[in-house]
């Protein structure tokens, strides 16, 4: 073998690069430090209590409805008229309703008792003229798709008991969430001495974050749903915004026209932060960049927020919304592409996770792998529901 002379200065590139030490920081630096903020705020809330089935149920009920919409009308005025409502089930005998869209005189009123009850209600008006007499006032004109608002009963003195009318308790459900998540490692490999340490250690680290982020994932974007496999049933659980979505309402807001502080506001007031539903002094939105960002300039320009605070080990801007309730906001990571303008509003009192059964949410599963493997096979589970028990006090917002 021939022998390199080296003659006059050396240099850094003269020098064997086998020869020379590297100078390589330890460890392993990841991208996002918090990766999944709504599943960790709602694990540090109560948790539901354990589940026992893949399907996961609950029941909820709200008070009477106190609105309906005339469909139609006959005696459009006078002291007595007959309506159909869209929904006769609202009302019964001695109910007494206003019509507020009339323009009652005088001699007028808005205001009747309803005094029979079959497909259609027939509604008397109350009231007396203005000389004091007991004359009963009359209605104006009722027109088809003038609203009803139930104000009160009216019984008479000995009347017998009056008509049972009460809501029908209603079912929701959801299903739970199985997840898998691992890393095979061989014998060699497990044993080799790396700058970011051993590689059982850092896949270890790297599936219990994607695994985080699965579980974040899909409490934002889930959907309902169970199909046969192969190897048994899978099960898909319902998120956040698809349970706004089929609920529809008030509370999902497309700001794809702009963002205005009347709009927010009206729509924090109509939707998620509804006065009486709910935490009444705080909801938590985890927004992307843009949503943040036309928030932050509303709340800048009309002095709306009002500092930082951290909660339950997270860091969050507060915008002082309608109705004295703040909103804890922060940027999530994971909205963006064709979810870049979204945002999610949570009232963590109103929706909770559901272990299943005696496991807990998050499961390490080391060296499962077969008796006569060489290597290591390790795993992460996952399994737990979440049960949303009203809508009322959660909202997605987007950009369609």
């Amino acid at each position: 073998m021939s022998t390199s002379v080296l003659t006059g200065t050396l240099g850094h590139e003269d020098v064997l690069t086998s020869k020379q030490m590297r100078d390589v920081s330890k460890g392993l630096y990841m991208k996002y430090q918090n990766i999944s903020p709504l599943t960790s705020l709602l694990m540090k809330m109560p948790k539901g209590r354990k589940a026992t089935n893949p399907k996961v149920e609950w029941h909820y009920n709200e008070e009477l409805p106190r609105w309906d919409t005339i469909s139609s009308v006959s005696g459009a005025s006078g002291a007595t008229i007959t309506v159909t409502p869209s929904n006769v089930s609202y009302f019964k005998v001695g109910d007494v309703v206003e019509i507020p869209q009339l323009n009652p005189s005088a001699t007028q009123t808005d205001v009747g008792v309803v005094t029979t009850k079959t497909t259609t209600i027939v509604i008397t008006a109350v009231g007396w003229q203005s000389n004091g007499s007991s004359t009963a006032a009359t209605f104006p004109t009722v027109t088809a798709g003038m609203k009803l608002h139930i104000i009160t009963d009216a019984s008479e003195e000995n009347s017998t008991a009056a008509t049972m009318k009460v809501r029908q308790t209603e079912a929701e459900w959801n299903y739970i969430s199985f997840k898998r998540c691992g890393y095979k490692i061989g014998n060699i490999e497990q044993e080799q001495a790396q700058y970011t340490g051993k590689e059982r250690k850092q896949r270890k680290m790297e599936t219990h974050r994607d695994i985080r982020i699965q579980c974040e994932e899909d409490l934002f974007h889930g959907e309902r749903y169970y199909r046969d496999g192969t190897d048994g049933r899978q099960f898909f659980m319902r998120g956040f915004r698809r349970y706004l979505e089929q609920g529809g309402g008030s509370n999902l807001l497309d700001w794809s026209s702009g963002l205005t502080e009347e709009k927010f506001d009206a729509y924090l007031l109509k939707g998620p932060c509804q006065a009486g539903i709910g935490s009444p002094t705080a909801r938590f939105g985890f927004l992307s960049n843009d949503l943040y960002l036309a928030i932050l300039k509303i709340g800048k320009d009309k002095e709306r927020i009002v500092g930082q605070q951290k909660i339950l080990g997270q860091d969050f801007t507060i915008y002082l919304a309608p109705g004295g309730i703040k909103l804890y906001m922060k940027v999530h990571h994971l909205l963006k592409e064709e979810h870049e303008g979204a945002g999610l509003i949570v009232d963590p009192t109103r929706a909770r996770i559901r272990p299943y059964g005696s496991r807990g949410q998050l499961e390490f599963h080391p060296e499962i792998q077969e008796n006569d493997r060489a290597g290591v096979w390790d795993e992460w589970w996952t399994l737990f529901s979440l049960e949303v028990d009203t809508l009322h006090p959660h909202g997605w917002i987007y950009k369609g």
